[in-house]
């Protein structure tokens, strides 16, 4: 036959990962020549070759004519891989190919899910399975309560949402300012750290484990690391129940005096550290604090006390940039505060965690 298939995904250990398990399982052991770990590509007896590809490089893909192939998380890869990449690489042999994934903003793949399902080319077709057709409803409830509802209509329903505007758009100050906030003195104090310089804004926050409380806020102009501690210590340093440390990763090695950040906290008496290797997509922590300010279940589980000016204005000012990738910053003042937060909150509440589940499988 001497045919030839991929199976694509933006990045090659992403489509290893997503892949290459599955397909040796699936095709009968009678049917394969040969397998090629180092290559990702099986052989069959019958002369065709299937190769799993990451499509981080696009011109991967190139090169060789394809008689067919998927590309799986297509709204996660580069807006003009279909048109510049692979489909020259299928013309030659006819082939065909199918973009799946979940949407991600108003991009490439809605442009093509658009055109697909106009119905004005009869060589395109377009399906779509919300979770409620796959998944039972007992599960679907209970994700209403983890995703806020513009994330469970991307991530669930197949909805294509604008990623333009306000990034923590649930905030609404007459229902997440709470001015009886107050500290208990039995729980430990979450210090949400960002190391910007000027200004150095960092969150002190409680919670029980369900609802986030951010009870005070600490800010300083032109300043330092050892500054910003010794004013948390000067505010609360008797408080019996403790402080636990989270933040940015990059304060593991960069420093604002010479050491990092996190071996001066620890010299300070702030042992207690939670930190990421990595931080986490911004989308990623983005989504997770606008559903501790609202989820689909209409269920509020952040608030902050007035003090927390910093954060107020980040939770309502912020926006995304021109081009719906990143957040805007061209404030200087702005985003240190939710960011500080953000860590914390992707760290303990990450949609990512809930999201995934090795022990299931199914296939789109």
């Amino acid at each position: 036959m001497d045919s030839r298939y991929f199976a694509a995904a933006p990045t090659r250990g992403q489509a290893k990962r997503i892949f290459w398990k599955d397909l040796k399982r699936l095709i009968p052991d009678t049917w394969i020549k040969k397998i090629y770990e180092t290559d990702l590509c099986i052989t069959t007896k019958f002369g065709s070759e299937l190769w799993v590809v990451g499509l981080d490089k696009p011109q991967r893909i190139e090169g060789v004519g394809w008689d067919g192939g998927v590309l799986d998380e297509y709204a996660d890869m580069k807006g003009g891989l279909w048109a510049e990449n692979v489909r020259p690489s299928l013309s030659d042999k006819d082939g065909w190919c199918w973009l799946i994934g979940v949407p991600n903003g108003l991009n490439h793949f809605k442009e093509l899910a658009d055109y697909a399902s106009s119905g004005g080319d009869a060589d395109w077709g377009f399906y779509s399975w919300p979770s409620s057709e796959i998944l039972p409803p007992e599960e679907i409830e209970s994700v209403k309560r983890t995703l806020d509802s513009k994330t469970f209509r991307q991530e669930y329903e197949a909805s294509f949402e604008s990623a333009s505007g306000r990034v923590y758009y649930a905030y609404r100050r007459d229902t997440h300012e709470d001015a009886s906030i107050t500290l208990n003195p039995k729980l430990p104090i979450i210090l949400c750290c960002d190391f910007n310089v000027d200004p150095c804004v960092w969150e002190l926050v409680q919670s029980d484990g369900y609802l986030v409380k951010v009870f005070d806020e600490v800010a300083l102009r032109d300043t330092n690391t050892v500054e910003m501690a010794r004013e948390v210590k000067r505010r609360y340093g008797g408080h019996r129940g403790g402080f636990i440390v989270y933040g940015d990763a990059a304060g593991a090695s960069r420093s604002t005096t010479g050491k990092s950040d996190y071996v001066l906290l620890k010299e300070l008496g702030f042992k207690d550290q939670r930190i990421a290797r990595a931080n986490p997509q911004v989308k990623d922590r983005v989504n997770a604090m606008n559903t501790l300010l609202l989820n689909s279940k209409g269920e509020v589980r952040l608030t902050h006390h007035p003090v927390c000016g910093y954060l107020r204005k980040d939770l309502e000012g912020i926006t995304w940039s021109d081009s719906g990738e990143g957040i805007d910053k061209r404030d200087g003042l702005r985003t240190h505060a939710s960011d500080a937060i953000g860590y914390y909150v992707d760290k303990e509440y990450s949609l990512i965690k809930k999201r995934l589940n090795t022990s299931k499988r199914f296939y789109k």
